[in-house]
């Protein structure tokens, strides 16, 4: 492992040198190549969240389909294509079981709806150089078609219709390419939480169009280490909360997602105490209607169940190149960053395989700037630094079409001394 962030002023220094010793003759011609970069879909700096959503609706038309599976299961996509049609442009995709809401083809994200200008782009800058964003409710959640399974096990056989999270974005990724207009061929794919477990998926038997991907704080275990289990422990608070709204049954397709539970209770600790054991809360509020439920209790231990739901050893042979990003403070999928970057780097050698780990909580790197944590601070905005730095250039070296420096194997932000390393090798 080299010391961080020392090769790049080395690498400088030694360039003007030779520079300086080989410097051709005055009337020797430079040959050069030129990679001029076109201005920016957005012309202005997009400073708030209304700027953000004015430039959307202004600079983007939005379509609705039903992309068919392999299987023949349609699943509901929304995609936003610049109005400027003289050139073209990468597609960035972000697969949810959250909800791809606004529905419409003429509902844009409105700027009182933070979620949903957070869930449109990695940051603003990809609004401003221009993409075509791509948003898809994924198997049996809101408005697609077939049945939903909580981070569903890889496909065990290889049959025509066979399916898993892999083949939903493959067959998304080459209708994509086939039918969007005006895009350049390439693609990316993101997602934090639940939405960077999709992500993952992605890049195992990736169509070849998809060049990288990016999970970010991605749901990788659900016994081991991430949400409602670590090191094998119940997170009871953090499972029922999230199931007695998640969990809810949807008999068909529908807009509405309805979110939040009725404690009827002074604190948790209070209510938690009067459900008693965790079977009671079947009995006394769930009635067996959440299937995920049922199953987080049947199977207390790390039994098959837990273990088709690994996705780790399924990440052979990754051919994207793969940012995973973590925070430090994350206390729900801390572990799945570092594991999934960890599977990869050690299952597909070849692969540019990045990791970042900042100060942030969950998903704090696109909601907050990053400069603190409760009465903790970091002395810098470490999240502008990191969408600015890093995040936008991993997504631009990858899907323009046009040069870019490598980046390093790990991107770590140290607390305490408070500054940002980058590392050759890692850890």
């Amino acid at each position: 492992m080299r010391s961080p962030a020392t090769s790049l002023s080395v690498l400088s220094l030694l360039a003007s040198v030779v520079a300086g010793c080989g410097a051709p003759a005055a009337n020797t011609p430079t040959p050069r190549v030129a990679f001029a970069a076109p201005p920016p879909l957005v012309a202005s700096e997009l400073a708030d969240d209304a700027a953000v959503a004015r430039a959307i609706s202004e600079h983007y038309v939005k379509y609705e389909q039903e992309i068919p599976m392999r299987d023949g299961v349609k699943l509901f996509t929304a995609f936003y294509v610049p109005r400027d049609q003289t050139r073209k442009y990468p597609i960035l995709l972000h697969r949810t079981p959250y909800s791809v809401r606004p529905y419409g083809v003429d509902a844009y994200p409105p700027a009182s709806d933070f979620r949903a200008l957070r869930r449109f782009a990695p940051s603003s800058r990809f609004v401003r150089e221009g993409y075509i964003f791509v948003h898809q409710d994924v198997r049996g959640r809101m408005m697609s078609g077939g049945d939903f399974v909580d981070v569903r096990p890889g496909k065990t056989g290889n049959g025509a219709k066979d399916i898993d999270e892999s083949t939903d974005a493959y067959d998304t990724i080459d209708w994509l390419v086939k039918h969007v207009p005006a895009n350049n061929g390439r693609v990316g794919v993101w997602g934090i939480s639940y939405p960077g477990f999709y992500a993952a998926q992605a890049a195992v038997g990736a169509h070849p169009a998809l060049k990288a991907v990016s999970p970010q704080a991605p749901v990788t275990d659900w016994f081991r280490g991430d949400d409602f289990h670590h090191n094998g422990a119940l997170f009871l608070a953090d499972a029922f909360g999230f199931y007695a709204s998640f969990g809810k049954p949807r008999p068909k397709p529908t807009k509405q997602s309805k979110w939040g539970f009725d404690y009827d209770a002074g604190d948790l600790y209070e209510f938690f105490l009067a459900m008693g054991p965790v079977a009671n809360a079947n009995d006394k509020y769930f009635k067996r209607e959440i299937a995920f439920w049922n199953d987080l209790v049947e199977h207390g231990a790390l039994d098959a169940f837990w273990q088709a739901r690994d996705p780790r050893p399924r990440y052979k042979d990754v051919k994207p190149a793969v940012m995973t990003v973590g925070g430090w403070f994350d206390a729900e999928d801390l572990w799945g960053a570092l594991e999934t970057y960890r599977a990869i780097e050690k299952q597909s050698p070849g692969a540019e395989n990045v990791l970042v780990m900042g100060p942030w909580s969950h998903g704090g790197w696109a909601r907050t700037e990053g400069d603190h944590l409760g009465d903790v601070t970091f002395h810098a905005k470490t999240s502008d630094f990191y969408r600015d730095r890093i995040e936008f250039p991993f997504f631009q070296r990858h899907l323009s079409g046009r040069p870019g420096a490598a980046p390093p194997e790990a991107w770590i932000f140290e607390t305490g001394t408070n500054v940002w390393a980058s590392y050759d090798a890692w850890p």
